[in-house]
């Protein structure tokens, strides 16, 4: 039988962060109007992935 391997929840995040990063600043270098909300937008999405690898605590 075939055993499928399923990306974890921490290799989505990862790879929907890249994709989210690199279009972010791409964005930023072709529009130069708009280059600070880029660079703003690309910010959120390194600190949200930072935030969600924090384990959280098991408090009762």
């Amino acid at each position: 039988m075939l055993s499928k391997k399923f990306p974890s929840r921490d290799e989505v995040l990862a790879a929907v962060t890249l994709i989210m990063v690199i279009g972010s600043l791409t964005l930023a270098v072709i529009d130069e109007k708009s280059r600070s909300q880029f660079i703003d937008l690309t910010k959120f999405a390194v600190g949200t992935y930072i935030g969600l690898l924090i384990p959280r605590s098991k408090g009762n």
